[in-house]
């Protein structure tokens, strides 16, 4: 019987939610972090997605026959990993700076605006960007 493998590396920016897992539309399951999950199912043709509140991934369409298996990675957006802590630093920079300096660093100010924007694209128009499934 065919196997589905999905796995879910530790990431910041998701790190406390878990990611729900729709096969042809139907909910299976959901996925924490740093988790690896297996599926059994019959041979045929699927899509897969991930789903987070409003924001999910594009759908990944596949066909497994008999007792072929598939790995499926499922991570954030890209550059996830790096977004979370690298905005939170440059956030605190920019503000220590300010409050105990009275210095207004227009290129931490930019570059907080440009991750901003960057995350407020993924949540609104880009908000099926958000979640990406890749085959391993």
């Amino acid at each position: 019987m065919p196997v589905i493998y999905i796995q879910r590396d530790s990431e910041w920016a998701n790190k406390m939610r878990n990611f729900e897992l729709y096969l042809n539309g139907k909910k299976i399951g959901d996925i924490g972090d740093h988790e690896t999950i297996m599926y059994s199912v019959p041979p045929g043709i699927y899509s897969l997605e991930a789903k987070i509140d409003w924001c999910g991934s594009r759908p990944l369409a596949f066909t497994l026959s008999k007792d072929e298996s598939i790995h499926i990675q499922v991570s954030g957006f890209v550059m996830s990993k790096y977004f979370m802590p690298s905005a939170i630093l440059i956030a605190l920079l920019y503000f220590f700076l300010y409050l105990k300096y009275d210095y207004n660093s227009l290129v931490l100010g930019v570059i907080l605006m440009v991750l901003l924007g960057y995350l407020i694209f993924f949540l609104s128009f880009g908000r099926n960007y958000y979640l990406r499934l890749q085959l391993k």
